[in-house]
């Protein structure tokens, strides 16, 4: 309860384009700030008062480790009472509205990542720079990842156990090693933690779904008089989800952006449009036809005159009425609505989950300066969700005239005009929704020893320990439609009896093919849906093993204090093999479409890092102290790399400390990006130039559905990121409990590895060049693979300020009499540029682009709370900034200039921010002498406020917002009991 205000932390910042509101707000923030923040490097202590001072505290960021310290790398630290305030199951839920991270994978926003497999889990992406810039370490210590990406889960942490969460928001690969761009998140465990502790919690949504529990039970215990110390936690959290569907209400309107149908380069009217009402122009539940050829295979000349025949329940044909704008695949009006999947049966608004974590840790003084210890943990998560209709927008499988399941009238017309097959679009409604079944199982094992000797006429500290990891992950998408059964189960006729059968059986009559009527919806059985359907599955193994030691003393003194040295070494092996289904290894499947990896690589590392004092008390300066590190890297697949770190704390007057820091750091490539066997995952290409004249391929289809394949490249280096940091801590002696500190910072990355798009990789070929034109595969001119091999081109530039700031006072130095102390505490991170040049295409900023995972101009976070025993309250507020689809395009509605691949032009580029209103209430209770209980009651979203509405150019895949930014759920009640004994 007393902890409620402890931190959350700094995150990116904002970009140049600002309107004199957005300016308003932000002089407002900073001003508010200056009455409201914490440190960004420092720990303070949950029960301080506001007269006290913030005394001695222990920073992390570094490897030395001294007192009174504060590092020049900013960080901040959210300890357990911010966690436990916060009405989600999950320390990852929580972390990520902390403005520092931005377009982190979660659950609720990976319900499209199915062929990659990566739905369900929870990495953190700090700076928009990447889940795989950002290293996420356990007590200082690797963990393994859960996918091949290297990228961890945290969910497997033992999180009742967790003390506080280090988040270092700077280049640190000179002192954690490689993946370190983006900063460090660093998840602390209660060591000597003693007594029993234990949760019951649950949790609802004001539509009376997603519900949810959590049971934790911890406990920790010393033995042979103190000189060992034992941990136990076990953890159970079950959440239903919302599987079927967005079932929102501000899911209904269909906002959608499509291609102006009207649109010619020279009648001044935009190319793209940003409308209400927007749905599929050339797909239905059950059905529609888009076009017909002759025998010949030609198109009908004045075009096909069934194009709009729809089927409905039983099959039934009706007319589809077109809206009054209608571009494929989508239009706006007609029958939009009964068009529409995402309300029922497209993405899932939230996977329902059930983890279980197992953790211990055993430890033993042998003698005063040196300790054994180990620990042992296993956590398994199982989520399951719903992605996708089987979704065919003009392009499933040609029915012909002979087929049985044509109703006789329109059998008859296609004969007389000599029309020989059909081409439908449909979202195959006789067909289930297909999603992912993901279970991961992760075991971690620690073994290692510290102590301390002497030597240099000072103490040294040591540790060392071995890490092996493994994870074992059963990825799997289905129900999903075997694609060669599907087209020979729609290719019906009959046969000499009568029956109506697969063509493919008239000549193999023992290949067990089920007929399927594309015709309508409620038409087809279940012996046909068993023929089709079945599970794309990936069997995966992936292990980490490290050993890693540390030694650091302070073997002299100079002029200003101790120097301090640490030297650090470490040997890591990554590997991973998999098998996937027969079907899937030959790309078999609508979705999914495994591919196994086998792959290894080890790296070897050696690290110094030194402080050392060149004032104190001086007339120019009350402390100033020079940080420096450097690690030497060498990769067994991509060679030798030198990481190094400098940085200054400053401090004029106790009241001011300033901090700079410049640094080089690395991301060395992935299994994954070494040696991917090409997952493949079902797209949409929004437009295919070779459509349209000049260069029209015959039969090419303009938004054509293809499969990419996203594959290794073993020739990948290391990614180089030069890290610059500046930055000011206030703490004023006349204000005191107040503190406030600004940090600007900037990174610039080059030979980022990056995967050109599959429009990057279309466009050039357009253009002309011929090797990338090698990577597309097309049949009947019509695009249906696309290769992308990962690349050493991209430059990739962050700039950001972050805020943060706290003020802790007394109730009675504000109203006499007024019991109990109060805290403001706040934090922003503004976004200047999150700049791409991946060398293929134009250069991209998609700082204030609110569409996507990138992220936005600013975000922010303001807690007030109110403590007086026994009772604890909080008041938080998150707002997100608003912004745009895309920085490149113009906002135009008459008069527009020529619209182009990089300058799109667009009636509204606009989407509107979000704030919102989070409480908690908890109230402590004596159980007895020694032992204390707390009921607690948590809302998130008070307001119930509908998240910004967010329009795509594929309706039919995404409900219409956001999930990275904005709350879907709506509003969420928890409540429950901790007690601790």
């Amino acid at each position: 309860g007393e902890n409620v205000m402890q931190s959350i932390s700094l995150t990116q910042t904002s970009h140049r384009r600002f309107n004199g509101w957005a300016l308003t707000t932000v002089s407002a923030l900073a001003l508010a700030a200056t009455a409201m923040t914490a440190p960004a490097n420092a720990q303070q202590p949950a029960a301080q008062s506001a007269q006290e001072d913030l005394g001695e505290v222990i920073v992390t960021g570094s490897r030395i480790i001294r007192e009174g310290y504060e590092a020049p790398t900013p960080l901040t630290v959210v300890d357990a009472g911010a966690i436990e305030t916060s009405p989600t199951s999950n320390v990852a839920d929580f972390l990520n509205t902390m403005p520092v991270f931005a377009g982190s994978a979660a659950p609720g926003n990976s319900q499209s990542a199915i062929s990659p497999g990566s739905a369900g889990v929870n990495n953190l992406n700090l700076r928009s720079l990447g889940t795989v810039r950002t290293l996420v370490l356990l007590d200082g210590q690797r963990s393994v990842g859960s996918l091949l990406t290297g990228t961890v889960d945290i969910s497997g942490f033992p999180q009742q156990l967790i003390q506080r969460v280090d988040v270092v928001t700077g280049g640190a690969s000179a002192v954690y090693g490689s993946d370190a761009v983006a900063g460090v998140v660093n998840f602390v465990i209660d060591k000597q933690f003693t007594g029993v502790k234990g949760e019951i919690s649950g949790g609802v949504t004001s539509y009376g779904d997603d519900e949810n529990y959590r049971i934790a039970l911890s406990a920790g215990f010393p033995f042979a008089g103190g000189r060992g110390h034992v941990l136990l936690s076990g953890e159970q959290v079950y959440k239903a989800g919302v599987i079927d569907g967005t079932p929102r209400p501000w899911n209904t309107t269909s906002i959608g952006i499509m291609n102006n149908p009207a649109y010619t380069a020279t009648n001044g009217q935009p190319r793209q449009l940003l409308l209400d009402h927007v749905g599929m122009s050339n797909a239905t539940h059950g059905g529609v036809i888009t076009n017909c050829f002759l025998a010949s295979g030609a198109a009908v000349p004045g075009g096909c005159p069934f194009k709009g025949t729809a089927f409905g329940e039983g099959g039934t044909p009706y007319a589809m009425v077109y809206g009054d704008l209608v571009s494929d695949p989508n239009m706006r009006g007609g029958d939009w609505q009964a068009n529409d999947v995402r309300y029922s049966r497209a993405n899932s608004l939230d996977p329902s989950e059930s983890r279980q974590n197992v953790y211990t840790r055993f430890s033993y003084d042998i003698s005063d300066n040196f300790s054994v210890f180990g620990s042992l943990s296993w956590g398994s998560n199982y989520v399951e969700q719903n992605c996708c209709n089987i979704f065919m927008p003009g392009n499933a499988p040609p029915v012909y005239s002979d087929n049985p399941f044509l109703a006789p009238e329109l059998r008859a017309r296609m004969t007389a005009l000599g029309i020989s097959r059909l081409q439908l679009g449909t979202f195959n409604y006789d067909l289930p929704t297909y999603g992912a079944t993901n279970r991961r199982i992760i075991n971690r094992n620690v073994v290692g020893a510290n102590g301390s000797f002497d030597a240099f006429s000072s103490e040294w500290k040591w540790d060392a320990y071995f890490q092996n990891g493994f994870s074992r992950n059963s990825v799997k998408a289905t129900p999903l439609p075997n694609a060669s059964k599907f087209a020979q189960a729609i290719d019906a006729v009959r046969d000499a009896n009568g029956r109506i059968v697969c063509r493919s059986t008239l000549t193999n009559p023992t290949n067990g093919c089920v007929p399927w009527n594309i015709f309508g919806t409620g038409v087809n059985s279940d012996a046909g849906r068993a023929y089709l359907l079945g599970t794309a599955y990936q069997y995966e193994h992936i292990e980490q093993n490290v050993f890693g030691a540390t030694v650091g003393g302070e073997p002299f003194s100079n002029w200003a204090g101790p120097v301090s040295l640490s030297f650090s070494a470490e040997h890591r092996t990554e590997s991973a093999k998999g098998i996937v289904d027969p079907v899937s290894q030959a790309t078999g499947w609508f979705a999914g479409n495994y591919k196994p990896l086998n792959g290894k690589y080890s790296v070897t590392e050696g690290a110094l890092e030194t402080i050392v004092p060149l004032a104190k008390d001086t007339a120019f300066a009350d402390a100033w102290d020079l940080n420096a590190a450097v690690r030497f890297t060498d990769y067994s697949t991509s060679g030798f790399v030198t990481t190094w770190k400098v940085g200054t704390t400053y401090t004029p007057i106790p009241d001011a400390k300033l901090r700079v820091t410049r640094s080089r750091d690395i991301r060395a490539p992935n299994l994954l990006d070494l040696y991917s066997g090409g997952s493949a995952s079902q797209l949409t290409l929004p437009d295919d130039p070779f459509c349209r004249p000049p260069n029209q391929i015959a039969g090419a289809i303009c938004t054509p559905t293809y499969r990419g394949y996203v594959v290794g490249n073993t020739q990948l280096k290391p990614e180089k990121a030069n890290t610059t940091g500046v930055g000011i801590v206030l703490q004023p002696g006349f204000a005191p409990g107040l503190s406030f500190s600004v940090d600007y910072w900037m990174i610039d990355v080059k030979d980022a590895i990056a995967t050109p798009s599959a429009v990057n990789i279309v466009n050039l070929c357009y253009q002309g060049q011929q090797s990338y034109c090698a990577l597309i595969n097309r049949v009947g001119g019509s695009i249906t693979e696309i290769f992308m091999p990962p690349v050493n081109l991209a430059v990739q530039k962050a700039r950001g300020l972050d805020l943060e700031g706290s003020y802790r006072i007394a109730a009675e130095d504000l109203v006499d009499g007024f019991a109990g102390n109060i805290m403001l505490h706040g934090n922003a991170t503004l976004y200047f540029k999150n700049y791409t040049n991946n060398g293929l295409s134009t250069p991209t900023d998609t700082a204030g682009q609110n569409a996507g995972g990138t992220p936005p101009d600013w975000r922010f976070t303001a807690t007030l709370s109110y403590s007086l025993d026994p009772i604890t309250a909080s008041l938080t507020g998150r707002a997100v900034s608003a912004g745009v689809y895309n920085n490149s395009w113009i906002t135009c509605t008459t008069g527009c200039p020529t619209s182009t691949i990089d300058n799109q032009t667009i009636n509204d580029n606009h989407i509107a921010g979000a704030f919102y209103m989070d409480a908690s209430f908890a109230y402590k209770f004596a159980l007895g002498e020694d032992a204390s209980a707390e009921a607690f009651f948590n809302v998130r979203n008070i307001a119930n406020r509908d998240p910004a509405q967010v329009g795509y150019t594929v309706p039919y895949l995404n409900a219409v917002t956001n999930y990275s930014l904005y709350d879907g759920l709506g509003r969420v009640f928890r409540a429950g009991v901790r007690f601790k004994m």
